[in-house]
C-alpha cells in the first residue's frame, strides 16, 4: 500500500503544479502585456507620448462618499497618459475650458481612446487631456482589491484626480468606466466640474438584458479563473456583437492581452457581479452639466431603456445618439465622440 499512496502522491503533486502553471504560470507579467500593447499599431502615437505612473493614496469610503471611520487607506501606483494643450493646433478648445480626464470600461484599458485622442479630429493638443487606468485594469501595477466593485473605481479616480493636482475636471466615462465616473461626480463635486457618459451602466437590468457571457460571469463559480481559457476567437465573438462592422484584428488583439491578466480577469468578474443599479436613485442629485453620448444599436444598454433615462434622470443633462453605432462609440465612431465632447467644452 505504501508504494500506491507513493504514486498518488506524486499524481496529486503533478495536479497541483499542472493547475499552477495554467492559473498563474502561465500567465504574462504587466511588463509583457504593456510591451504587447504598446506594439499594436493604433496604439503608436501613445508610444510615442510615453506612459507614465505616480503613486497614490485611496482613502477608504463608503457608496455614499462619506469616510468610513476606519481611517484606512491603500496605496497604489497610478498608470496614466497625459496630452497637454499645445499651442497652434487646429481647432483648439476654448483656454477656459477644463482639463478632459478619459475613464476606459471593463476589461479594457487606456488604449481603447487612441482614435478618439490621436485620430482625425480626435483632442489630442486641443486642451489638456487625462487617460487614466483604474485600479487592477490593464497594465497598472496596483491588484484589483479582493471584493472590489464600481465604488472602487469611483474612489480610484478621485485619488488619481487628487494626485495629479486637477480640479473642476471634465470626467469622461464609458460603459462601466461611466458608472465609477458618475459615482465619483456624485460623492467629489469639488473635483468634477463636468460629465460626459457614454454607453454607462448605472441602472438594474432586466433579466432578458444581460449578455450571454454576462450571465455565465454572474452565476458560474469558476468564472473568476476563465482567464486560463482566454482565446483570441471567444474575444473576438464577444466584441463583435457591440460592432456594426467587422472588428479590427489591433482592437481584438488589445481586449484578448487585457483578459491574459488575472487581475484584469478577476476585476471584470467582481464588476459584473456587482452591477445591480444600488446607487442610481441618486442620479438626480448630479449638479454638473452632463452630456450623454450613445450608441443608437447599443445591444447592452439600449438607448430607449437608459439612454434616454440617464438624460431624463440627471437634472443638467442632454444626449446625443449616434447612428449606425454599438457600445463602444469611441472606438467605432471615434471623430464623432470627440466632435461631442468640444462641442460640450465651447468649441465653435
Amino acid at each position: 500500500m505504501a508504494w500506491a499512496l507513493r504514486i498518488l502522491l506524486i499524481l496529486l503533486l503533478a495536479a497541483a503544479a499542472w493547475l499552477w502553471w495554467l492559473l498563474d504560470g502561465s500567465v504574462p507579467s504587466k511588463d509583457t502585456i504593456e510591451g504587447r500593447l504598446l506594439g499594436l499599431d493604433k496604439n503608436a502615437p501613445f508610444r510615442a507620448v510615453g506612459l507614465q505612473r505616480r503613486e497614490l493614496e485611496v482613502a477608504a469610503g463608503k457608496a455614499d462618499g462619506t469616510a468610513d471611520g476606519t481611517g484606512n487607506a491603500a496605496t497604489g501606483e497610478l498608470t496614466y497618459v497625459h496630452v497637454p494643450r499645445r499651442a497652434g493646433v487646429a481647432d483648439p478648445l476654448p483656454a477656459d475650458a477644463p482639463p478632459i480626464v478619459l475613464v476606459h470600461p471593463t476589461p479594457h484599458t487606456l488604449f481603447t481612446w487612441s482614435e478618439v485622442l490621436f485620430g482625425p479630429g480626435g483632442l489630442a493638443g486641443r486642451c489638456d487631456v487625462y487617460a487614466l487606468e483604474i485600479v487592477g485594469h490593464g497594465v497598472t501595477r496596483t491588484p484589483w482589491p479582493k471584493g472590489g466593485g464600481f465604488q472602487t473605481g469611483a474612489d480610484w479616480i478621485a485619488a488619481a484626480l487628487r494626485a495629479l493636482g486637477l480640479r473642476d475636471v471634465c470626467l469622461v466615462g464609458q460603459s462601466y468606466g461611466g458608472e465609477f465616473a458618475w459615482r465619483c461626480a456624485l460623492d467629489h463635486p469639488d473635483l468634477v466640474g463636468r460629465l460626459v457618459l457614454i454607453d454607462s451602466s448605472g441602472y438594474p437590468r432586466a433579466d432578458g438584458d444581460w449578455l450571454p457571457e454576462e450571465v455565465v460571469m454572474r452565476q458560474n463559480a469558476l468564472a473568476s479563473i476563465g482567464y486560463a481559457l482566454n482565446a483570441r476567437e471567444r474575444v473576438r465573438g464577444a466584441l463583435q456583437v457591440h460592432f456594426r462592422a467587422p472588428v479590427p484584428a489591433d482592437r481584438v488583439e488589445e481586449v484578448f492581452q487585457v483578459c491574459e491578466s488575472a487581475d484584469s480577469w478577476r476585476a471584470m468578474i467582481d464588476l459584473v457581479r456587482d452591477e445591480n443599479g444600488t446607487r442610481h436613485a441618486e442620479l438626480i442629485g448630479l449638479r454638473q452639466p452632463t452630456l450623454v453620448i450613445w450608441g443608437q444599436q447599443d445591444h447592452a444598454y439600449a438607448v430607449e431603456r437608459y439612454g434616454r433615462r440617464f438624460a431624463a434622470d440627471i437634472p443638467d443633462a442632454r444626449l446625443v445618439t449616434i447612428a449606425e453605432c454599438g457600445h463602444y462609440p469611441q472606438e467605432e465612431r471615434p471623430a464623432e465622440v470627440a466632435a461631442a465632447i468640444a462641442a460640450f467644452l465651447g468649441a465653435p
